[in-house]
């Protein structure tokens, strides 16, 4: 599946559908973890989402995206048709 998230765009706390891989085809985007990290990433750069069935944690459950700069973020996302793992770094 392809998204184009446009310029300035931040998404709400929300958790992601399946586990997936979030690949970055142009333009830069940020993700926030419910702890306070964050990663900025651009074109050729990917991330695995795996945060179902989170807690609902000082009102943010799941994650949080948005772009940086003044182009769309267009990315390629790859869901995975298996039961999450709940367990950090399930590839090594």
């Amino acid at each position: 599946m392809y998204t184009v998230q446009p310029v300035n765009w931040v998404g709400d706390w929300h958790e992601n559908p399946a586990p997936q891989w979030i690949i970055v085809l142009s333009g830069r985007w940020w993700i926030e973890a419910m702890d306070g990290a964050r990663i900025e990433q651009g074109p050729g750069e990917f991330s695995f989402g795996e945060d179902q069935a989170c807690t609902l944690t000082n009102g943010r459950k799941g994650h949080r995206s948005g772009t940086i700069g003044d182009a769309s973020a267009v990315l390629m996302t790859v869901q995975l048709h298996i039961p999450p793992t709940r367990k950090p770094c399930r590839f090594k």
